[in-house]
């Protein structure tokens, strides 16, 4: 007993690992919702996984083996034969003959679950002592699959067939490749492994022998191998009435043989599939078996579109590409109206490391340069008369010069870019659409609002590609113009002549000299002149060092890496379901 528990608790264990598995398939067709054959596939994952949960259910119940055929097949007379009872399940000429699922076992409690899914309405319960023999198994007998009554039998049929274990396929042996039947049941037997699967032609009895075992059984088998893709357990040519207790044969129904394996399909049932522990076992085997089928269905579905996703997701990411060297080169704009805002950034940088005399005029010549280039244009060699209008309209110029430090923060050509780009993808798209519409996608990515770069995304995305290398590139030029030996050199010819001013003044001031007015009025000078020297020596290394034109080339060389290196579509949702589908079907 406790050996059997646990083989059961193993069996739950890996059903739950087909359950996951399965619903992993289901969100990822979820995620598909551009392609339409996705939603046909989620919706028989979603039966599937409603299977699975009526299947663990009933774990610990009987097998439950179902006999399913069309009107005339002779099913429910199988059933009899089997049963040993001649009027179990209703015979004959009339029909529908079989109006519910008859269903034969040991207890009427054994049938209870039966019940209570397909209603006590659509279901007879036969209990008998005959059953004796079958004591982990119940049998079913199904009402006809080309039923007159249609609309109300193939429901009760799909239900029977949904909780049955082990379904019984049963074909009239004279006319055994009907298409509709065959058709009819290629959704079911998908549901269950070949071991699971038994293929009955009943009335073989009526047949030549040797046209029976010579033609039309290798040619049956062939058909029924290439309707279903699967191989059941058995084909098995059986004569039914012939093990009834009364056969009642009329002199033309007589058999022409006695080749008949009905007493296999019996063994089948009462010894193999009566097994202990051969439910569960059946039940995982089908439990696998459905997710095989489910992830075959959904990777030949994908196989079909191989060639024109490929096709579209290389043009989808050329497309981008060239979109994207183009926004690139637009984002640039005039270089000539990035300089001033790269000069303002670039002492801002400087202004934050520099210390010492020269540091405090970097700082203030930041801010000059941040007011206007007015008062800066003071301090440049040129026209006098020039200079003071400059300095004069210096207020004026505030505008322009935050405008232009606004410039080098964003780049000069950020629209133009993000024009070039729409436009770039928007001569490609239609063709892309076209694919993937041929690739059994929606329609609705013919609408601009399905390109890459859809609204403000590439426009964001290349600001922050800018201020990246911008900032970048500027905080490297900032460190390497600011070293420690680099300010001391500059700094210490003006320390030199501070230093050397205030050791005369103090010498002076303790030996009781006074020193004259002159003295500190060319000191002053002196040292004024000192440090803007030293501060145009600086300019001068800082324009052959980071010149603005080698600062620029610089950011948008970097720009071009970033982008490069950065470039992907995986977040944008046509190129992730086209991937996805391509990944599917490998």
């Amino acid at each position: 007993m406790m050996e059997a528990q646990m083989a059961r608790l193993r069996a739950m264990g890996e059903l739950e690992t087909v359950r996951t598995d399965i619903q992993a398939l289901a969100e990822t067709l979820e995620g598909l919702s551009l392609w339409r054959p996705a939603a046909g596939m989620r919706k028989a994952c979603d039966e599937s996984l409603i299977l699975l949960d009526r299947l663990a259910e009933r774990f610990d119940r009987k097998l439950v083996v179902t006999l399913v055929g069309p009107s005339g097949s002779g099913k429910s007379t199988l059933l009899n034969a089997l049963a040993g009872e001649d009027n179990l399940s209703p015979s004959g000429h009339r029909r529908p003959t079989t109006e519910q699922v008859v269903a034969f076992c040991r207890q009427s409690a054994d049938a209870g679950q039966l019940m209570d899914q397909l209603g006590p309405q659509n279901i007879r319960i036969h209990a008998s002592q005959a059953a004796e023999a079958l004591e982990n198994v119940i049998l079913i007998d199904t009402p006809d699959t080309d039923s007159t009554h249609q609309d109300r039998h193939v429901p009760i049929i799909h239900k029977a067939i949904r909780l049955s274990d082990v379904l019984v396929c049963v074909f009239d042996g004279e006319n055994p490749k009907r298409r509709d039947h065959t058709d009819f049941l290629a959704p079911y037997v998908r549901l269950f492994s070949g071991e699971s699967l038994v293929v009955a032609v009943n009335k073989c009895d009526r047949l030549a022998e040797s046209e029976l075992t010579g033609t039309i059984m290798p040619d049956f088998l062939r058909y029924i191998r290439d309707a279903w893709s699967a191989e059941p357990a058995a084909v098995l040519c059986v004569s039914a009435r012939s093990h009834l207790k009364d056969p009642g044969w009329d002199r033309e129904t007589t058999p022409k043989h006695d080749r008949n394996q009905f007493d296999q399909l019996r063994q089948l049932i009462v010894g193999t599939f009566n097994r202990s522990g051969f439910a569960v076992d059946r039940r995982l085997e089908n439990a696998r078996s459905l997710r095989e089928y489910l992830r075959q269905t959904v990777r030949s579905e994908a196989q079909k579109e191989r060639k024109e996703l490929d096709a579209a997701i290389g043009q989808m990411a050329a497309s981008e590409a060239e979109a994207m060297r183009q926004a690139v080169t637009a984002f640039r704009g005039d270089g000539n109206a990035l300089m001033p805002g790269l000069n303002v950034r670039l002492y801002q940088q400087l202004a934050q490391r520099w210390l010492g005399p020269v540091g405090w005029l970097v700082a203030l010549w930041t801010r000059i340069l941040v007011f206007g280039t007015g008062i800066a244009s003071l301090l440049r060699f040129g026209n006098p008369v020039r200079q003071i209008v400059g300095a004069v309209s210096a207020v004026r110029h505030y505008a322009d010069s935050k405008k232009a430090v606004d410039a080098a923060d964003r780049g000069a050509g950020a629209g133009m870019a993000l024009h070039r780009y729409d436009s770039a993808i928007g001569r490609a798209w239609p063709d892309i659409a076209e694919m993937l519409v041929s690739a059994r996608f929606s329609p609705s990515v013919r609408e601009p609002r399905h390109a890459p770069g859809y609204g403000e995304e590439i426009g964001q995305r290349l600001s922050l590609v800018w201020n990246d290398a911008l900032e970048d590139e500027l905080a490297r030029a900032g460190r390497r113009l600011s070293g420690g030996l680099l300010q001391l050199v500059f700094n210490l010819p003006v320390l030199g002549v501070l230093g050397y001013a205030g050791w005369l003044t103090a010498v002076n001031f303790f030996s009781g000299s006074i020193l004259s007015s002159n003295f500190f009025l060319h000191a002053f000078w002196t040292i004024v002149l000192v440090l803007f020297l030293s501060f145009f020596l600086l300019q001068a290394v800082i324009r052959l060092a980071a010149g603005k034109e080698r600062l620029l080339e610089r950011i948008f060389s970097r720009i071009r890496e970033t982008v490069d290196q950065q470039r992907d579509l995986s977040e944008h949702p046509v190129w992730r379901q086209a991937n996805t589908i391509v990944r599917l079907g490998n």
